[in-house]
Order: C-alpha cells, then sequence, then structure tokens
C-alpha cells in the first residue's frame, strides 16, 4: 500500500514537472508550424466551411498561446495571436493580444488597423467624458504618438533650443528669440507628456473583458447589485483599481466603475516599467 502511494506521488510529481518543463526550440518550432497550417487551413475554408474555419482558428489559436504560455514576449507572436482569436470569433482575447503586441512593436501600421477595427466592433462603446475628450484632442500627441516618437521630437526640439540661443549669440537677430521660445514650448509640452508616461504609467494595470454578458456590479460578489442596466460584451477595456480574490474592482473610459469576475476578464499588463505607447 505505502509502495503503490510513493508510486502514484512520483507519478504525479513527474506529471507536474512535465507541465511546467520549458519547451525545446524544435518543439517551439514544430507548435509554431502547427499554429500557422491551422491559420492556413481556416483562410481556406471561411468561405466552404465556416465551422471548420472557425474550429482551424481556435486551434491556431491555442498552440500560439502555448508559445506565449511558454514564456515567449514577441510583438509577431501577440499579433499572430490576435488575430488567430478575432478570427476564432473571441474579440476580447484578440485585443488583449492586440495590445500585448503594440507594447512591443508600437507604431506597426497592420497592428494598429487591426486593433482599430476589433476595437470598433466592441459593444456598448464606452467613450471618455466630454471634457477628457476635449482634453485628449487638444493634446492630440499625447495618445496619438508613441512614446519613443515623443522622445524623439523631445530631444530634437531641446538640441534646437540651444542651437537657436547659440546663434543668437554669434549673430543678433531678433527671429532666434522667438525661435527658441517656441521650440521651448514644444520641448516642455513633449518632456511632460513622455514624463506622464514613464511616471504615472508604473503603477497603472489595464485589462479586457473576454466573456459575454459580464454583469458588473457594485461589490466584490454575487450578492452586490448590477452597477449598470446592461452587461458589458466581449473586448471592453478598462483600469484596474484593486485586485481580490476571484474579483476585479475596475474603472471604465468613462470613470464609471464596478466589480467584475476575474474569470471574466485577462489582464494586458502591469506596467512596472514605461511602456512604448499610452
Amino acid at each position: 500500500m505505502i509502495l503503490r502511494s510513493i508510486l502514484a506521488l512520483g507519478l504525479i510529481l513527474s506529471m507536474a514537472a512535465t507541465v511546467h518543463a520549458q519547451l525545446t526550440q524544435d518543439q517551439q518550432a514544430a507548435i509554431l508550424q502547427e499554429a500557422q497550417a491551422d491559420y492556413d487551413l481556416g483562410t481556406t475554408k471561411l468561405k466552404s466551411d465556416a465551422a471548420t474555419a472557425a474550429e482551424s482558428f481556435r486551434s491556431s489559436a491555442e498552440r500560439f498561446q502555448l508559445l506565449v504560455d511558454d514564456g515567449i514576449e514577441n510583438g509577431e507572436l501577440y499579433y499572430d495571436l490576435g488575430n488567430a482569436w478575432y478570427q476564432a470569433g473571441d474579440l476580447g482575447r484578440a485585443i488583449a493580444s492586440y495590445l500585448r503586441a503594440d507594447r512591443l512593436m508600437p507604431d506597426d501600421p497592420r497592428l494598429e488597423a487591426n486593433l482599430a477595427w476589433a476595437r470598433s466592433l466592441v459593444r456598448p462603446q464606452i467613450t471618455t467624458e466630454d471634457q477628457e475628450a476635449l482634453v485628449r484632442r487638444l493634446a492630440f500627441w499625447h495618445d496619438g504618438w508613441s512614446l519613443r516618437t515623443r522622445i524623439t521630437v523631445f530631444a530634437v526640439a531641446w538640441i534646437l533650443v540651444w542651437a537657436a540661443l547659440l546663434l543668437r549669440t554669434l549673430r543678433r537677430y531678433p527671429g532666434w528669440n522667438y525661435l527658441a521660445g517656441t521650440l521651448g514650448s514644444i520641448a516642455i509640452l513633449i518632456g511632460c507628456s513622455v514624463f506622464i508616461d514613464v511616471a504615472v504609467t508604473r503603477t497603472r494595470t489595464t485589462g479586457v473583458v473576454v466573456a459575454d454578458d459580464v454583469v458588473v456590479r457594485k461589490g466584490n460578489a454575487e450578492s452586490f447589485q448590477p452597477q449598470f442596466q446592461e452587461p458589458m460584451q466581449q473586448g471592453v477595456e478598462f483600469k484596474v483599481l484593486e485586485e481580490r480574490p476571484d474579483w476585479l474592482h475596475i474603472e471604465f473610459n468613462n470613470g464609471a466603475s464596478g466589480w467584475i469576475p476575474s474569470s471574466d476578464a485577462e489582464i494586458v499588463k502591469s506596467t512596472d516599467q514605461p511602456i512604448l505607447r499610452s
């Protein structure tokens, strides 16, 4: 009896080690090839056999996910994973994958187009408050330009400020003062935007709803009343305010907040370092 228990324990430990063991490069390459083959099969079956296509896309996404779970963090991998989830009809996980890819390869036109299209399909559409939206439009460079672009513009403007001041000492001309003042203002505005991303986003955690008909509640239990009349659907993005066992306290783009089960969402990023795009 004791020997049987020892053998059973050894089998369990062996299985656990196998599950958590890292894949070899050959295994990773094989899984990647299978994922791509499943995706290609799905595209060929889109018009003739929708059910087979959806099954192939989901199989592709699950294989891409194996590589992510194995610790591979690559923008192209997240992009392919997002495409597979989107084609499989899983809008929430598609957007979550696109957002992860966006952090690793900002300004990629394919990614930006796919993310924008996926976001346009999300219901309900939650927009920022009018006042905040106005501020965002006026400070378009903060949300519209990547962090890398803003750092470059800041550096160029800062160098040109000192160049203008140096030229003013060599040749007196009133225009140098105006040029230096304009460039200095640009440098300050862009510098503040960079500072916000570098300093403020360090503690920001965001997520995406990945289930249908998610009821946002007033507290972290099923007994609490719904916060809104309309449930949330896949793809709605939010900021995490607090995490408790099995529950997330979240805030939407319009400032409204509530609690949802953590199993109905995916955490996209915990920014303990500056991200390349806000």
